[in-house]
Parts: C-alpha cells; structure tokens; sequence
C-alpha cells in the first residue's frame, strides 16, 4: 500500500510539475490583453487629438478586439507593419479618458515566413550608416558561405560586440552603427541598429523593428509607463523567406522568436525616427501644441490648440497561461 502510495505521489508530482513546463517552455502561444489609458484635459472648445501606435498582426503575432472608448471620432492608417490611430477628444470642462484595448496572441518559433521586400531593406537609413567603409569592412569579415551562415555570423559578433548599457537612459543620444563600432556600448536599440546595417551592407535586406517585451512576470501599472518593456530587434530576409533575430537576447533568438517579442512594426513606428519628427513639425505649423508623448514602451503623442492641456497616460496588461 505504501509502495502505491509513494508511485501515485510521484506520478501527482510529476503531472503538477509538467504544467509549468509547458507553459513557459512548450506552449505554442500566450495571450495577453493589453489597456492603455489616457487621461486629459484641455480648455473647453480647443482642438485636441492623440496619435497612438498600435500593432498589427503578423507572422508572429494575432492583434484582436480592438476596442477604443472615450474619444469623439478617430482613423486608423497602416504603415508598414504598423497603424495609427488619431484621436479627436471630445471637448469637455472636466478631465477626458480614453481607453484603447486589445488581445495580444504572440506565437513561439516562428523560424520563417512570407514578406514583401522593398528595395530601402537594403539601403542606408537613418542610424543604419550601412554605406560606411568600416561597416563594409566588418561585413565582409563576417561574410560565410552563404547569406544564411553571413546573417548568423553576423548575428553572434553583434551579440558578443556590444555592451549592455546600464544606469539612467533617458535621453541619450541615439548613435549610428558606425559610431557603435567605435563605441560599443548600448541597449536593445543599438544592438539591432549594427546588426540591420551590418546585414544591408552585405546585400541582405533586413528591418529594425520596434516592440515590447512581454516577459513573465510582467511589472505593475504605473502612470507613464507600461508592465512589459520597450524593445528592439531585427528581420532579415534570405532563401525567399523572412526570419527572426533578436541580437541582444543572445543565440536562443536567432531564426526562432518566443513568446515575449510584441512587435510595433518596423523603426519608422519609433516617435524618434526622421519619419515621426517631420510629422510632429507639420503639425506645430498647423498651430497645435505638442503637449505630451512617449516614444516607448508606449508610443504616443498628444497635442492642441490649448498650450496648456494635459495628458497621464498608464497600460495594464493581462495575461493568460492556456489560450
């Protein structure tokens, strides 16, 4: 009896024990329901809009249930990966909120999809100095047998190269991937910035790309901040297909994602990009006031007739271990 009994505990253990191993390392997808929350205010009859990245679905990913309260009237515009809503907020003496939601299904060990590929893939871009002779030159040291073996090259002497930054990174400058070469430190941005160039200057096409990441377990809501964490990585393109590649998290991530990388489509989705900039100018001449925006983890900006409106914005996110 004892006997059975000591088997029937082990069996119970080993069932209790498969659960989380399935889902942090076996489970095909998580699901996640992303709500940002915009809270504003601006003197009663100005014009007052919110612009609001949003993902979109993809190889990796399923975006679901958008649900959008709060606002007065609004569009949405693809982009490249990626849309936008502009928001009208409707006028009011007290304080406006909007809600924007949505389901997040992020899929693992997508290894390879479809795509289009446009020519400025292989182009210089902004930060993306691939026309440089040390990023040629580098490249060509780096160059295998064939593209596949040249991007994984590539790949690991991006992850080995760079530095992790740590401390207070708020406005810093952002450098090229030629000066990164000289000066090898930074964060997820910068790992993707060499890589991206480092992969165009060999013929590759390949696209930064601007995200979340949605690890476990999440952070807290806060006001001006989001519970995953701003993130960037690479897609490049070889053998007709398209493939994942995360320089910064290392070997694991190379032709293969998990079930973390929420992606907001390609750089120009970045409030920082040239692209985003000279909307923001066009809309100051328009005789609006920018009064408020992130670049990340959320990615908005906020602007009015009224110079003095005012914007709090805060994200909580859901998870589900079985969907």
């Amino acid at each position: 009896m004892n006997l059975k009994r000591i088997i029937a505990a082990i069996i119970g253990g080993l069932l209790f024990a498969s659960i989380p191993l399935y889902v942090f390392f076996f489970n095909p997808q998580r699901t996640f329901h992303i709500t940002e929350s915009y809270r504003m205010t601006s003197a009663y009859g100005a014009e007052t809009y919110i612009n609001v990245v949003l993902p979109i679905s993809g190889a990796y990913q399923e975006i679901e249930n958008l649900v959008i309260i709060g606002v007065e009237d609004y569009s949405l515009e693809y982009f490249n990966g990626w849309r936008e809503l502009t928001a009208k907020i409707p006028p009011s003496h007290d304080e406006v909120l909007v809600t924007i939601s949505y389901t997040a299904r992020l899929l693992r060990n997508v290894r390879a999809w479809n795509g289009e590929v446009r020519t400025e893939y292989t182009l210089p871009q902004q930060f993306v100095d691939s026309d440089n002779e040390d990023i040629i030159r580098l490249g060509e040291e780096l160059r295998g047998d064939n593209d596949f073996t040249t991007a994984r090259n590539i790949f690991n002497h991006t992850n080995r190269t760079i530095n992790t930054a740590t401390g207070q990174r708020t406005n810093v400058e952002q450098l090229t991937a030629s000066e990164l070469l000289q000066n090898p430190v930074g964060v997820c941005y910068d790992y993707a910035i060499l890589m991206t160039a480092l992969l165009r200057a060999e013929g590759i096409p390949a696209r930064m790309i601007s995200g979340l990441s949605l690890n476990i377990p999440l952070g807290s809501p806060r006001d001006w901040s989001h519970p995953g964490v701003a993130h960037a990585w690479v897609e490049f393109y070889v053998d007709g297909k398209w493939h994942f590649a995360d320089p910064t998290w290392g070997r694991r991530y190379f032709n293969r994602n998990g079930t973390a990388h929420l992606s907001y489509g390609t750089f120009e989705a970045y409030i920082r990009s040239d692209f985003q900039q000279n909307r923001f100018a066009a809309i100051e001449d328009a005789g609006f006031f920018l009064r408020g925006g992130m670049s990340a983890p959320l990615s908005f900006n906020f602007f009015s007739t009224d110079e003095n409106a005012t914007i709090v914005p805060r994200a909580e996110v859901s998870f589900s271990w079985f969907r």
